[in-house]
């Protein structure tokens, strides 16, 4: 596979900063990257890109001066949502980097529902959106088998009944193989409800449920070198759903974020869906 048309998601690589990122980006020859407004796991961000408007300038100057986008940002957690206010701050810097997209997940069984009542999972979802699209931003709703949203049926669900033009689903691989899909799931999906795939691997047997967060941050493979079918995943999917590669790959973790991204631009390479 070639990198020119896939972005780099931020989760194991965004330890040096959004500047490294891209220029790690750049130096492999992917798309462009995505970025952390917000942390999915409700922890304080390294890098705090909301309202440091010198950083904002700078992420848009450097993926401007190396033709990168900034496609993506991550992620609200329903329930845990921050004020109306710092939303529409959130929003505004999305679309000020560029970026087209914003994950949303559902809560951890260890933080609770927050302020959300049961059921109340898609008027949230309609709120949020509401508020995005003054911005051009679709919300993602990525399931994760270990949060409250936990298969690509709970997401549909949630997405149509929020009744939310720029509601989508996010797939991630990862995702997608340890909550069971099938490939028939898969394609029977309307791909208008599609954001994007992201890319990885990951050994055949499960870990156990108290370790599956672990694997989703920290141990992953890169693609082809796993059990996932991830081949065939893409060839069931339309050709114009963008994808990006997620990497936290442990074995990695000490190098440089380039070099990182070196290696995840060298096992696609090798890829061939």
């Amino acid at each position: 596979m070639k990198t020119d048309q896939i972005t780099l998601a931020q989760l194991g690589l965004n330890d040096e900063g959004p500047l490294a990122m891209l220029d790690a980006a750049a130096a492999s020859g992917f798309r462009g990257i995505g970025l952390p407004l917000r942390s999915g796991a409700m922890k304080e961000l390294k890098y705090e890109i909301v309202g440091n408007r010198k950083l904002i300038r700078d992420i848009r100057h450097a993926a401007d001066d190396a033709g990168l986008v900034i496609f993506d940002v991550e992620a609200l957690v329903l329930g845990h949502e921050p004020d109306r206010e710092t939303l529409h701050t959130t929003f505004e810097t999305a679309s000020e980097l560029g970026a087209t997209r914003m994950s949303c997940l559902g809560f951890e069984p260890s933080l609770g529902p927050g302020h959300m009542q049961p059921g109340e999972e898609a008027h949230r979802l309609a709120t949020i959106c509401a508020l995005a699209a003054e911005y051009g931003i679709m919300i993602g709703i990525e399931f994760m088998l270990f949060r409250s949203i936990g298969t690509l049926e709970d997401a549909r669900k949630i997405v149509q009944e929020s009744d939310a033009p720029n509601a989508t689903i996010i797939l991630d691989a990862l995702h997608c193989f340890r909550s069971g899909l099938s490939m028939e799931e898969l394609a029977a999906l309307d791909p208008a409800l599609i954001s994007h795939l992201q890319l990885c691997d990951a050994v055949a047997e499960a870990p156990s449920a108290d370790k599956l967060v672990d694997e989703a941050r920290a141990h992953r493979l890169m693609p082809g070198q796993g059990a996932i079918p991830l081949a065939e995943m893409i060839r069931i999917l339309p050709d114009d759903i963008p994808m990006s590669l997620e990497i936290p790959v442990k074995a990695n973790s000490h190098l440089s974020v380039k070099e990182r991204a070196k290696r995840g631009a060298e096992a696609l390479a090798e890829f061939n869906p």
